[in-house]
Protein backbone atom coordinates (compact mmCIF):
# COMPACT_ATOMS: atom_id res chain seq x y z
CA UNK A 1 0.00 0.00 0.00
CA UNK A 2 1.24 3.40 -0.73
CA UNK A 3 2.08 5.59 2.39
CA UNK A 4 0.00 7.96 3.13
CA UNK A 5 0.27 11.71 2.95
CA UNK A 6 3.71 11.53 1.15
CA UNK A 7 4.92 15.24 1.37
CA UNK A 8 7.91 17.06 -0.22
CA UNK A 9 8.54 20.83 -1.41
CA UNK A 10 8.06 21.82 -4.65
CA UNK A 11 11.61 22.69 -6.69
CA UNK A 12 10.39 26.31 -6.46
CA UNK A 13 9.25 27.00 -2.84
CA UNK A 14 11.19 29.72 -1.61
CA UNK A 15 11.05 32.33 1.32
CA UNK A 16 8.31 34.02 -0.51
CA UNK A 17 5.65 31.03 -1.68
CA UNK A 18 5.55 27.87 0.39
CA UNK A 19 4.88 25.48 -1.97
CA UNK A 20 3.75 21.41 -1.40
CA UNK A 21 3.36 18.46 -2.82
CA UNK A 22 1.16 15.58 -1.10
CA UNK A 23 0.08 12.11 -2.68
CA UNK A 24 -1.96 9.78 -1.33
CA UNK A 25 -4.20 11.98 0.54
CA UNK A 26 -6.18 11.29 3.95
CA UNK A 27 -7.09 13.77 6.42
CA UNK A 28 -4.47 16.01 5.81
CA UNK A 29 -4.95 19.50 7.89
CA UNK A 30 -3.03 22.91 5.32
CA UNK A 31 -3.97 25.97 5.30
CA UNK A 32 -3.64 27.62 1.83
CA UNK A 33 -4.34 27.15 -2.11
CA UNK A 34 -5.06 23.56 -2.98
CA UNK A 35 -4.85 22.53 -6.68
CA UNK A 36 -5.93 19.27 -7.39
CA UNK A 37 -3.74 17.25 -9.91
CA UNK A 38 -5.57 14.45 -10.50
CA UNK A 39 -8.90 12.82 -12.51
CA UNK A 40 -10.18 11.52 -9.23
CA UNK A 41 -12.40 14.45 -7.27
CA UNK A 42 -10.69 15.91 -3.87
CA UNK A 43 -12.67 15.77 -0.57
CA UNK A 44 -12.96 18.77 2.07
CA UNK A 45 -14.01 17.66 5.24
CA UNK A 46 -17.07 19.66 6.88
CA UNK A 47 -20.43 19.31 8.27
CA UNK A 48 -21.13 18.62 4.77
CA UNK A 49 -18.27 17.53 2.49
CA UNK A 50 -16.67 19.72 -0.64
CA UNK A 51 -16.15 18.08 -3.60
CA UNK A 52 -13.24 20.10 -6.20
CA UNK A 53 -12.62 18.41 -9.73
CA UNK A 54 -10.21 16.98 -11.23
CA UNK A 55 -7.64 19.51 -12.17
CA UNK A 56 -9.21 22.44 -9.99
CA UNK A 57 -9.06 24.37 -6.87
CA UNK A 58 -9.84 25.92 -3.81
CA UNK A 59 -8.59 28.04 -0.55
CA UNK A 60 -8.48 26.13 2.83
CA UNK A 61 -7.60 27.97 6.46
CA UNK A 62 -7.12 25.45 8.76
CA UNK A 63 -9.47 22.94 6.56
CA UNK A 64 -8.95 19.14 6.11
CA UNK A 65 -8.71 16.94 2.96
CA UNK A 66 -10.22 14.57 3.70
CA UNK A 67 -9.31 12.57 0.21
CA UNK A 68 -7.33 13.16 -2.36
CA UNK A 69 -4.38 11.30 -5.11
CA UNK A 70 -2.24 14.40 -5.67
CA UNK A 71 -2.75 17.94 -4.46
CA UNK A 72 -0.33 20.68 -4.60
CA UNK A 73 -0.73 23.35 -1.95
CA UNK A 74 1.02 27.09 -2.27
CA UNK A 75 1.24 29.67 0.52
CA UNK A 76 2.42 33.46 0.07
CA UNK A 77 4.71 33.55 3.66
CA UNK A 78 4.63 37.57 3.20
CA UNK A 79 3.31 40.54 0.62
CA UNK A 80 6.37 42.69 2.20
CA UNK A 81 8.48 43.19 -0.92
CA UNK A 82 7.33 40.29 -2.49
CA UNK A 83 8.15 41.29 -6.20
CA UNK A 84 12.09 40.61 -4.72
CA UNK A 85 11.51 36.61 -5.31
CA UNK A 86 12.83 37.50 -8.89
CA UNK A 87 16.64 37.91 -7.01
CA UNK A 88 16.63 34.53 -6.07
CA UNK A 89 16.37 31.13 -8.76
CA UNK A 90 14.13 32.93 -10.47
CA UNK A 91 14.35 33.70 -14.21
CA UNK A 92 13.48 36.82 -16.69
CA UNK A 93 11.40 34.84 -19.41
CA UNK A 94 14.01 36.55 -21.92
CA UNK A 95 17.15 34.46 -20.19
CA UNK A 96 14.67 31.58 -22.11
CA UNK A 97 13.14 32.70 -24.65
CA UNK A 98 15.47 35.11 -26.54
CA UNK A 99 12.85 37.00 -28.97
CA UNK A 100 11.09 38.03 -25.99
CA UNK A 101 10.43 41.80 -25.52
CA UNK A 102 13.60 43.07 -23.46
CA UNK A 103 10.92 45.99 -21.28
CA UNK A 104 8.48 43.31 -20.44
CA UNK A 105 9.01 42.44 -16.93
CA UNK A 106 8.03 38.60 -17.08
CA UNK A 107 9.58 36.13 -14.56
CA UNK A 108 9.53 32.35 -14.12
CA UNK A 109 10.20 30.11 -11.78
CA UNK A 110 12.22 26.56 -11.54
CA UNK A 111 10.20 23.99 -13.13
CA UNK A 112 9.04 20.81 -11.25
CA UNK A 113 7.65 16.96 -13.07
CA UNK A 114 5.48 15.81 -9.95
CA UNK A 115 4.44 12.73 -11.48
CA UNK A 116 2.41 11.43 -14.85
CA UNK A 117 -1.15 10.65 -15.41
CA UNK A 118 -3.21 9.09 -17.82
CA UNK A 119 -6.31 11.09 -19.49
CA UNK A 120 -8.46 11.45 -22.53
CA UNK A 121 -7.46 14.81 -24.43
CA UNK A 122 -10.05 14.90 -25.76
CA UNK A 123 -12.45 15.46 -22.87
CA UNK A 124 -9.81 17.51 -20.64
CA UNK A 125 -10.41 19.80 -23.26
CA UNK A 126 -13.99 19.45 -23.62
CA UNK A 127 -13.35 18.74 -27.29
CA UNK A 128 -15.13 16.15 -27.64
CA UNK A 129 -16.97 13.36 -25.13
CA UNK A 130 -17.49 10.56 -28.20
CA UNK A 131 -13.87 10.09 -28.66
CA UNK A 132 -12.81 7.03 -25.93
CA UNK A 133 -9.02 7.52 -26.28
CA UNK A 134 -6.39 7.78 -23.63
CA UNK A 135 -2.91 9.14 -23.70
CA UNK A 136 -0.24 9.60 -20.90
CA UNK A 137 1.25 12.75 -19.76
CA UNK A 138 3.78 13.81 -17.37
CA UNK A 139 2.93 16.81 -14.82
CA UNK A 140 5.40 19.64 -14.91
CA UNK A 141 4.29 23.04 -12.79
CA UNK A 142 6.03 26.21 -12.38
CA UNK A 143 5.19 29.87 -11.16
CA UNK A 144 5.32 32.93 -12.69
CA UNK A 145 5.86 36.16 -11.65
CA UNK A 146 4.72 39.88 -13.10
CA UNK A 147 4.21 43.74 -11.54
CA UNK A 148 0.63 45.12 -12.33
CA UNK A 149 -0.11 45.95 -16.05
CA UNK A 150 2.01 43.73 -17.49
CA UNK A 151 1.60 42.42 -20.97
CA UNK A 152 2.85 38.99 -21.16
CA UNK A 153 2.60 38.31 -24.97
CA UNK A 154 0.58 37.15 -27.53
CA UNK A 155 1.41 33.69 -28.35
CA UNK A 156 -0.76 30.34 -29.62
CA UNK A 157 1.69 27.56 -29.70
CA UNK A 158 1.92 24.99 -27.46
CA UNK A 159 2.89 21.26 -27.73
CA UNK A 160 1.24 20.44 -24.71
CA UNK A 161 -2.25 21.12 -22.44
CA UNK A 162 -2.18 23.99 -20.24
CA UNK A 163 -4.20 25.34 -17.25
CA UNK A 164 -3.25 27.85 -14.85
CA UNK A 165 -4.07 28.55 -11.16
CA UNK A 166 -3.96 32.08 -9.58
CA UNK A 167 -1.45 32.30 -6.36
CA UNK A 168 -1.78 35.72 -6.03
CA UNK A 169 -3.20 39.17 -7.10
CA UNK A 170 -5.57 39.48 -9.90
CA UNK A 171 -5.73 38.88 -13.74
CA UNK A 172 -6.67 37.56 -16.92
CA UNK A 173 -6.60 35.28 -19.44
CA UNK A 174 -7.23 37.56 -22.96
CA UNK A 175 -8.18 35.67 -26.27
CA UNK A 176 -7.80 37.03 -29.34
CA UNK A 177 -9.04 36.27 -32.96
CA UNK A 178 -5.74 37.34 -34.52
CA UNK A 179 -2.18 38.23 -33.70
CA UNK A 180 -3.54 41.76 -32.79
CA UNK A 181 -4.72 43.29 -29.29
CA UNK A 182 -7.26 44.65 -31.25
CA UNK A 183 -9.44 41.71 -32.25
CA UNK A 184 -9.67 40.71 -28.56
CA UNK A 185 -13.01 38.80 -27.68
CA UNK A 186 -13.06 37.18 -24.70
CA UNK A 187 -11.56 37.63 -21.54
CA UNK A 188 -11.52 35.01 -18.51
CA UNK A 189 -10.82 36.64 -15.15
CA UNK A 190 -8.59 35.07 -12.40
CA UNK A 191 -8.82 35.40 -8.45
CA UNK A 192 -6.53 33.89 -6.12
CA UNK A 193 -7.77 29.99 -5.87
CA UNK A 194 -8.94 30.42 -9.56
CA UNK A 195 -7.98 27.56 -11.95
CA UNK A 196 -9.85 28.13 -15.56
CA UNK A 197 -10.81 25.77 -17.58
CA UNK A 198 -9.09 24.58 -20.86
CA UNK A 199 -8.51 26.77 -24.06
CA UNK A 200 -6.89 24.28 -26.40
CA UNK A 201 -8.38 21.92 -28.86
CA UNK A 202 -7.40 18.64 -29.29
CA UNK A 203 -7.24 18.45 -33.06
CA UNK A 204 -5.32 14.69 -33.68
CA UNK A 205 -2.99 12.38 -31.50
CA UNK A 206 -0.90 14.95 -29.34
CA UNK A 207 -1.80 17.70 -31.45
CA UNK A 208 -2.83 20.92 -30.21
CA UNK A 209 -4.76 23.71 -31.36
CA UNK A 210 -4.56 27.51 -29.26
CA UNK A 211 -6.23 30.70 -29.77
CA UNK A 212 -4.39 33.42 -29.77
CA UNK A 213 -3.96 34.08 -26.31
CA UNK A 214 -2.26 36.01 -23.49
CA UNK A 215 -1.83 36.73 -19.76
CA UNK A 216 -2.70 40.14 -18.65
CA UNK A 217 -2.31 41.38 -14.99
CA UNK A 218 -4.58 43.92 -13.37
CA UNK A 219 -2.51 43.86 -9.75
CA UNK A 220 1.09 42.57 -9.35
CA UNK A 221 0.51 38.77 -9.24
CA UNK A 222 1.53 35.32 -9.14
CA UNK A 223 0.47 31.72 -10.73
CA UNK A 224 0.91 28.78 -11.58
CA UNK A 225 1.48 27.00 -15.10
CA UNK A 226 -0.23 23.25 -14.86
CA UNK A 227 1.56 21.78 -18.26
CA UNK A 228 0.96 18.11 -19.13
CA UNK A 229 3.14 16.92 -21.47
CA UNK A 230 2.46 13.66 -23.73
CA UNK A 231 5.14 11.31 -21.92
CA UNK A 232 8.00 9.87 -24.25
CA UNK A 233 8.16 6.63 -23.47
CA UNK A 234 11.68 4.73 -23.00
CA UNK A 235 12.36 1.49 -24.75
Amino acid sequence: MSQINLSRSLAFSDDFVKAQLVENVRNFATTGIVVNLSNQPMVVDGDVPGVIPPWKSTILKEGVIASAERVAIFHVRTTTNLGGLVLGAWDWFGNRFEKFPRTTPLYISHYDVVGEVEINPYKFANTRWDINFTDKYDIRLNLWWAPAKTDAVLHNEHPFLEIHTQIFGLGRIQIFRECDESTLYREITTAPGDTHDPIVRVTGNRKFSYPWHRGWTDTDAIWLAIELHPKVETV
